[in-house]
């Protein structure tokens, strides 16, 4: 084994563990860390065995540092290239098919329960969460007391309520049959 060869191995020897330590507290990746402190060791050992080096170690620990960049530099070319690593979110901000199927059904059973209403409640409710009046404009407008149209909306509620539970417990009846 020549001279040169003889002072890499004890190179790698006396170095190897404290040259991955370093690179690994850059890279914060244990297996990156090996790789490019093998790296570190073949490029040193490639250069001509008549190259004067006068600190091999501090040599070593530059040549690690230097792929730890290139590495880092890599890196964020391939995440401004591919977008990076794939995300769980999805890319559109948009509800999914069901959601908005489970949108629609629950519109259509809310205007099927306000149409089931009696026409006098039906107009109270329309007015007060459609057009935005207020009880008393409600009032002076079908000539009622602002009480009796809090009355109507508490009612419409209540019957609302009942209407919906009524469908969906149907429902549930006919599909488990």
């Amino acid at each position: 084994m020549s001279s040169w060869n003889q002072q890499i191995a004890r190179l790698f020897a006396e170095h190897k563990k404290a040259l991955e330590a370093f690179v690994a507290r850059r890279t914060g990746n244990a297996q990156v860390a090996a790789d490019l402190t093998q790296e570190s060791f073949l490029r040193l050992a490639r250069l001509p065995a008549d190259k004067q080096i006068d600190n091999l170690p501090a040599f070593l620990f530059t040549i690690a540092s230097n792929l730890v960049r290139d590495h880092q530099r890599q890196a964020i070319r391939r995440e401004r290239l591919d977008g990076g690593e794939p995300s769980d979110e999805l890319a559109c901000e948009a509800p999914a098919a069901d959601e908005q199927l489970a949108a629609l059904q629950e519109q259509a059973l809310m205007q099927a329960a306000i149409q089931a209403l009696p026409e006098a409640t039906r107009q109270i409710f329309l007015l007060y969460h459609v057009d935005g009046c207020t009880y008393r404009d409600i009032g002076e407008r079908l000539k009622i007391t602002p009480r009796s149209v809090e009355y109507q909306l508490r009612r419409a509620l209540l019957d609302c309520r009942a209407f919906i539970k009524a469908q969906l417990d149907g429902s549930a009846r006919t599909q488990r049959q």
